[in-house]
């Protein structure tokens, strides 16, 4: 589903504008990402494009066509989840799923092979007879997520997806996006915090109090903004002091030394591409420094949002 959104303004009060001027198109089978601080106004723009409130001001397309005066029909092809959505923890996964394919209005049939495949899906399937309350957390919102995914939609919003979760859970649900992405459903996906949306989002748009900073597709952004730098975490089995004499014939930056685990650990800066990486971690190796780990610290994401921001993102 393509959306176009044509200087979009919403006021709750009449005085105060909670978004003003969003101008930006979200392209179909996307993912895209709706990157602001908290007040930005990310809740509100997913509920404009949810169809949960109306505009104030300006024109939403849903490929080509404008909101209805009913949008009930449009809201079938839709999968929402917002901020604070209910999971009503007496219900197993496969009785809260059959409660909403009914709010949808699903033939029974079609219902049962929809819990069925959902289920398996988001891996609930063994617990599909579990107390909604007795899930982990990951679960509880991989259950919430499917109840967004379980009619088929053409488009699904999520507001904050990964809060709250930990770091494996984190990964699971973005490999889960990725698949539900790769059927051709338009994904639009908000956060705070620009890491978890880092090599994740095909297209984003920047907001700031409520109104629009950037948009565009990832890669050109950061092209757009000359983003080059890479700040990775090396983890080594010793050799630190060698490790530290190879870097200083090399084009990096060292920002710190450290212990993690035991182990000594370099943070660096790198200017280049991932590539420059690879080939500086094959130089060390080279050299004879064990390296047990690489991660990379910040995402070239959140440099241009401090570039453009007088906000900090978390």
């Amino acid at each position: 589903m393509q959306i176009d959104l044509t200087d979009i303004g919403k006021s709750y009060d009449g005085a105060a504008w909670a978004v003003s001027g969003l101008t930006f198109s979200i392209p179909s089978g996307a993912i895209f990402g709706l990157v602001g601080p908290n007040g930005a106004g990310k809740s509100t723009t997913l509920r404009l494009l949810a169809t949960v409130v109306r505009p104030s001001a300006g024109q939403i397309l849903f490929d080509g066509a404008a909101l209805p005066a009913d949008p009930s029909e449009l809201r079938r092809q839709i999968g929402f989840l917002g901020d604070g959505n209910p999971l009503y923890r007496h219900m197993t996964p496969a009785e809260y799923l059959r409660f909403f394919g009914q709010c949808y209005r699903l033939p029974g049939r079609q219902l049962e092979s929809a819990i069925e495949q959902t289920l398996a899906t988001f891996g609930l399937d063994v617990r599909r007879d579990t107390p909604a309350g007795q899930l982990s957390k990951g679960m509880r919102q991989r259950l919430l997520i499917a109840r967004a995914l379980l009619h088929g939609p053409r488009l699904l919003i999520l507001d904050e997806p990964a809060d709250g979760l930990d770091p494996r859970a984190r990964s699971d649900l973005r490999a889960t996006l990725l698949r539900v992405r790769d059927t051709g459903v338009t994904i639009i996906v908000s956060s705070h915090i620009l890491r978890e949306l880092d090599d994740l989002c095909d297209s984003l748009a920047i907001l700031q109090r409520g109104r629009l900073v950037v948009t565009g597709r990832v890669d050109q952004i950061i092209r757009g903004y000359e983003v080059s730098r890479f700040v990775f975490r090396l983890r080594l089995l010793g050799g630190l002091d060698r490790a530290i004499e190879h870097l200083q014939g090399q084009r990096v930056l060292i920002e710190a030394t450290g212990e993690e685990d035991g182990l000594p650990t370099i943070t660096l800066q790198l200017q280049g591409s991932e590539e420059a990486m690879a080939d500086l971690l094959a130089g060390l190796i080279g050299a004879g420094v064990r390296v047990v780990t690489a991660s990379r610290l910040r995402s070239r994401l959140e440099d241009v949002y401090n570039h453009l921001s007088e906000d900090r993102v978390n």
